[in-house]
């Protein structure tokens, strides 16, 4: 009679799990500088739209705005790479996304809740913008910048006067964004599948995974009238490349290009694979308890140590959460120490905007290469915007470092509690 082997149980698993956080890689890991191309446009464009929407904000002499309009530009930073018809529609999700954590934290701090309900209702923003993130696959940042917006919008006791114009700043900058996000259609639409093919082809041999991400781009262009012609000449060229003098192509389906999915086709396939349920339930469980946490420990700006959790959550697995929350922490760590002699300075707008602008450029130039070394920027200027708004000293820089080391350890306490083992569980 035929034995069965019976899997280790739970229990066993969790302390695999947690003798993993212990292992040497993870630190390796988090000290790689990781290669990254093609950053300095992105860079500019993310600076551009954070600089303009302050100034624009401020202009504008209403309260607060500034900093609002600024929070909606960060929707400049998601799909860097993305084909423009793509593009336009993810910095479009993703600036109103923003724009609604602002409105719903407002009215929160509107009705006056108590603090841990304001957490709860943080919490629900992180788990409602994970699953949309997931969904559409805006990929990084992820949900992180509506729960920064959602962190900033809950304090302070605005009026509804108060709520209108946050909201309205908030999507004023998202707008601003979208627009310097699809700027470069205008003279080179077809430069996004132009560097997808030139990263498939830069390989020997040539990677398949590469090559199907520049297919999903050229389908992307194939169905637009003005980029076209340029995709089925990049894609006929990936064709000669790969089958070299046997390359025939006599129709478009020769040219191996997948069809065209729409955002809406892939959120539903995301969401049926089951592959999102988890996640969405990790980051916003996780960044509940990180926040009321803080609370708990009696720390200003708590909802920071949800943005820390949720941020650090952006992987699966151990091997993944455990060095960006290394990064996160370290990183926040000295560069809030960096920040506290700028918020000793009490320094006027427009310094501050300058600072702001330059930390933003330079932050898009690190973060893919290393999270640390871009939080050592991040975290400044994450201080710096959030002055713009009320008036803040050191202790500012010290609540930030508190609620994001915080915050890094409950996501990779999380991740330890539901890890690989319940994620395929859940998926079947």
């Amino acid at each position: 009679m035929p034995t069965t082997t019976t899997p280790p149980g739970p229990p066993a698993t969790r302390r695999a799990a947690a003798r993993g956080l212990l292992s040497t890689s993870h630190l390796a890991a988090a000290l790689t500088m990781q290669p990254a191309d093609a950053t300095v446009a992105a860079a500019l464009r993310a600076g551009f739209a954070v600089g303009a929407a302050l100034v624009l904000g401020h202009l504008s002499g209403l309260p607060g705005a500034a900093g609002c309009a600024a929070l909606g530009a960060l929707a400049s930073v998601y799909v860097r790479w993305a084909p423009y018809r793509r593009r336009a529609e993810l910095v479009g999700i993703a600036g109103l996304m923003i724009t609604g954590a602002v409105a719903v934290a407002s009215l929160t701090a509107l009705a006056g809740w108590p603090a841990p309900v304001e957490m709860l209702v943080v919490a629900l923003v992180a788990a409602g913008t994970s699953l949309l993130t997931l969904a559409v696959r805006t990929g990084p940042p992820g949900p992180v910048m509506a729960i920064f917006a959602a962190g900033a919008a809950v304090a302070g006791d605005p009026s509804l006067t108060d709520v209108g114009v946050r909201t309205g700043a908030t999507l004023g900058g998202a707008v601003l964004a979208w627009l310097v996000c699809l700027s470069g259609y205008v003279l080179r639409p077809s430069e996004p599948a132009g560097l997808a093919v030139r990263r498939a082809l830069r390989t020997e041999p040539l990677d398949p995974t590469r090559l199907a991400q520049a297919r999903e781009v050229l389908a992307d262009d194939l169905s637009h009238r003005r980029t076209a012609p340029a995709a089925r000449d990049l894609a006929l060229l990936l064709v000669e490349v790969e089958d070299g003098e046997s390359a025939s192509v006599t129709v478009d389906s020769d040219l191996r290009v997948p069809e065209r999915r729409s955002l809406l086709q892939v959120a539903r396939e995301t969401v049926r694979s089951g592959e999102v349920t988890v996640p969405v339930l990790r980051i916003g469980i996780g960044a509940l308890l990180a926040s009321l946490a803080a609370l708990a420990l009696g720390w200003g700006h708590t909802a920071w140590a949800a943005v820390g959790a949720a941020a650090a959550l952006q992987g699966r697995h151990i091997h993944t959460n455990t060095p960006r929350a290394l990064q996160r922490a370290v990183g926040t760590a000295v560069g809030a120490l960096l920040a506290w002699p700028l918020l000793e300075a009490h320094l006027g707008f427009w310094v501050v905007v300058g600072v702001v602008v330059v930390m933003q450029v330079v932050t898009e130039l690190l973060v893919l290469r290393n999270y640390a070394v871009a939080m050592l920027v991040i975290t400044p200027m994450a201080l710096m915007m959030t002055s713009l708004g009320a008036p803040a000293d050191g202790s500012l820089a010290l609540d930030r470092a508190l609620t994001t080391v915080l915050g890094a350890a409950v996501g990779v306490l999380m991740t330890v509690v539901v890890h690989d083992r319940w994620e395929q569980t859940a998926g079947r």
